[in-house]
Formats: C-alpha cells, structure tokens, sequence
C-alpha cells in the first residue's frame, strides 16, 4: 500500500476533513487535497514535539489557519481550533496529522491512532 493509499482510504474514507504524512525531511510524503501545509507550517510540527514549551504558548498552524494547543506528549500533538481539531503522530521518521472536520474529535483520534499503530507493528 502506498502513502497516498493510506491517507485516503484509511483516514479521508473514515471521514476526517484532511490528513498528511510529512517526512523528517519535511517533504510532504502524502496529503489529502486541498491540504497544502507550508514548508513553515511542516517544521512547526517538528519543531512542536522537540519544544513543547513553545507549541503551548503559539499552537499550530495548518493551511494558514491557526489551532491552539489542547494537548502534547512524546507521541501525539492535539490542537483545537472553533468547531475542530486535528492531530499529530510522531513516527519513525514522519509525522502523520489528520484535521476532524465534521467528525467528533474522539472518532478523529481514534483513526489516526489505529493507523499509527497498525505502521508502528510494521515496523514504521
């Protein structure tokens, strides 16, 4: 299954409004359309695990719109914004990130989480 494979038919066809694998390199590996991050928008994810301090003080950005901080550790990056939220999973090497849309956030996550896990057992 390709990258492209993964982001539609295991996230975007489960419902989420947008979602993105984005490589250590920040090349965007897959993205669903109309999910055009910039190379800025990449690295604050990077940058967002590596200095929790300043993610809980700036948030994120995601196609130039602003999401503010819900919750981070290691692993998993949650961010809010009016009526939706996305997350953030760090990988071997990727981040993969899915924006709800109209999906309850606890639906949201738990796709994102179940591919994560299901790459994780494969070793990614």
């Amino acid at each position: 299954m390709s990258w492209q494979d993964y982001v539609d038919y295991q996230l975007i066809q489960k419902g989420l409004a947008h979602a993105a694998f984005i490589g250590e390199d920040l090349v965007v590996w897959a993205s669903s359309e109309g999910f055009n991050l910039s190379e800025a928008e990449r690295r604050a994810m990077f940058d967002a695990f590596e200095n929790q301090d300043h993610f809980y003080e700036s948030g994120l950005d995601l196609t130039g719109r602003h999401f503010h901080p819900a919750a981070a550790d290691d692993r998993i990056i949650r961010v809010v914004q009016e009526g939706n939220g996305a997350m953030l999973v760090r990988m071997k090497g990727f981040i993969i990130v899915g924006e709800y849309g109209n999906l309850a956030p606890a639906q949201g996550q738990y796709f994102i989480n179940k591919l994560a896990d299901q790459l994780t057992a494969a070793g990614f």
